[in-house]
């Protein structure tokens, strides 16, 4: 079976490759005196960046949209970009130069965040608003650019956020922040600690009203009427004419905040303006984010339609993504189709007596209500099916109590040493290679719908070719080893049947559970944050509880199928 998904695995780890980069878009001039900007860093930014832009077009802005590169994209993502709309400018790399509070100055993630800083310099523009790439510009935000001088929104009480900054281009401001940047600190290690450090007064500066026709000589009234204020304003601030505002939160909507209030905006959305996806692990771009974060569908919605890009695709797909969305949904049900097809003559037995069965066990069930008292000894072993026979569901029971007890049950050892902790952790150990194996394999941007449907899929698919080969190890194992005494008990039937009537029963309430946990909290009306995680713990322990049983049994009952068909301890 390996040999129908390793190909795929192939292709999937060659297509991560990246083609050199090529610049193939030259910089367009300037076409407005405003412009919204953003910082591409790399590849998986570009359909942040394009989902920005299609939100900026809809909002009906006529300022320009620059999109700043290092470099670092390929060719058909530039190409992209300018024909969304984007004025891609090539810029240099600004290393971070790490003096940050963490160990090493800076997470990884930050290492050229610096380079944001070229906003500053951009002179051709007599105002840039800048956006980082996860903002969602839910309605026309045009007025933004009567904020005289840097403008952005407080977070942490004294923070600003440089996720959203509204700014006048100065080379003069831009050249003495290179100056300062390597000796003053940043308590995030990145641009945001910077440029908190080198504008330390902001947190007194006054709030921007979007309805004031501000100038800057009204601004400047304004800020002159707070006289602590004015006094905390950075002395080189009132030479070069930089003036501070406080952004309201409608400009910069933090996600975060949404998702600890229950999914709740503490503003009525209608009043929002910009929605800022801060969360880290829930981009919305992460096709499993959305069912944490119940804005993420909005940002989905704009993604759905964005424009055919320079490959021909839609809605932001990748050659990778729309090779999974059209064969890796498929591969699962022709590897499942093949293996019944391969299996068919053992699998064809079971299905057999799991029919011929169930009439006789509704039967048993209704007779023992009947006619026998709750506990009854007599009945307790031989009632239900077992693909092992009547009575061979107690025989694997009565020499796991043995093996457990250390006794040898009839002599010899019942179970190989640590059979019972071997399986357990050769099950977890399968689920771990599973789900790491699947968040390699799905990508993570593709949609929603399909991310769950391959998640799931890819994930039964490796858990049963990985431990199903760890059961019909434990059964050939059990072959070698032979017959036992503590099989020779009345009524047992002989072999060769395998266990597959339980390791079905089992799979289907693991595949049932692992449907169901995801969205226990929506079927029960719960929508916050923490009611989901909860939801989602509470039955996540249940299948942990049930699994650990099951890793630990089914392996027993399959190893003593293999001695039942042994003929002695050197059975082939």
């Amino acid at each position: 079976m390996f040999g129908l998904v390793a190909p795929v695995l192939l292709f999937l780890a060659a297509s991560q490759s990246t083609e050199a980069a090529t610049l193939t878009v030259k910089t367009s001039p300037a076409r407005s005196s405003e412009a919204y900007a953003t910082l591409v860093y790399g590849e998986e930014f570009v359909l942040a960046a394009r989902v920005l832009g299609q939100s900026l077009r809809e909002s009906g802005t006529t300022r320009d949209m620059v999109a700043l590169t290092t470099g670092s994209l390929k060719a058909s993502s530039e190409l992209t970009l300018a024909a969304d709309g984007w004025r891609v400018v090539h810029v240099a790399p600004v290393h971070n130069p790490g003096t940050g509070p963490q160990p090493t100055g800076f997470p990884p993630r930050f290492a050229y965040v610096y380079t944001k800083l070229y906003i500053f310099k951009m002179t051709e523009y007599k105002k840039i608003v800048f956006l980082d790439a996860d903002a969602l510009v839910i309605r026309n935000m045009d007025v933004i650019f009567k904020c005289p001088g840097f403008c952005a929104t407080l977070r942490h009480s004294e923070r600003f956020n440089t996720g959203v900054m509204s700014l006048v281009p100065s080379m003069e401001l831009y050249d003495d922040m290179m100056a300062k940047m390597k000796d003053m600190p940043s308590y995030t290690g990145g641009d945001q600690g910077f440029l908190n450090s080198y504008f330390p007064s902001f947190a007194h500066a006054p709030l921007f009203d979007p309805d004031t026709p501000y100038t800057p000589d009204q601004y400047k009234a304004t800020a002159g009427t707070d006289s602590e204020s004015a006094h905390q304003l950075e002395p080189q601030q009132h030479q070069r004419g930089q003036q501070y505002m406080r952004l309201p939160t409608t400009f910069n909507a933090d996600v975060g905040l949404y998702v600890v209030g229950s999914n709740r905006w503490m503003l009525p959305r209608s009043s929002l303006y910009i929605i800022h996806f801060t969360l880290g692990p829930f981009k919305p771009w992460v096709w499993w984010s959305g069912w944490l974060v119940l804005e993420n569908p909005a940002w989905q919605a704009y993604r759905a339609r964005l424009p055919v890009d320079s490959r021909g695709l839609t809605q932001g797909l990748t050659p990778r993504q729309l090779f999974a969305e059209r064969w890796m949904v498929l591969l699962p049900w022709a590897v499942l189709g093949a293996a019944i097809y391969l299996q068919w003559s053992i699998l064809a037995p079971a299905l057999a007596q799991a029919i011929s069965v169930l009439p006789a066990v509704s039967h048993l069930m209704r007779s023992r209500r009947q006619t026998t008292p709750q506990g009854s000894p007599s009945t307790a072993a031989s009632w239900g099916p077992s693909s092992l026979g009547p009575g061979g569901n107690d025989a694997v029971l009565r020499m796991a109590g043995s093996a457990s007890s250390g006794s040898t049950f009839g002599g010899g050892e019942v179970f190989p040493k640590y059979f019972m902790s071997g399986s357990l952790a050769a099950g977890y150990g399968c689920v771990v290679l599973v789900v790491i194996t699947t968040i390699l394999i799905v990508p993570s941007e593709v949609d929603p719908v399909y991310g769950w449907i391959l998640s799931y899929e890819w994930g039964f698919m490796l858990l049963g070719l990985m431990y199903g080969g760890f059961l019909r190890t434990c059964y050939r194992w059990g072959r070698r080893a032979g017959h036992h005494a503590a099989l020779q008990v009345p009524k047992l039937h002989s072999p060769p049947p395998l266990p597959l009537l339980e390791t079905a029963a089992s799979a289907a309430f693991l595949v049932a559970s692992l449907l169901i946990a995801p969205w226990l909290g929506r079927m029960l009306g719960i929508t916050s944050f923490a009611g989901t995680i909860v939801a989602t713990v509470f039955i996540g322990l249940g299948v942990i509880i049930v699994s650990t049983v099951q890793f630990v049994f089914l392996p027993t009952q399959w190893y003593v199928a293999g001695r039942i068909a042994g003929s002695g301890p050197r059975a082939a």
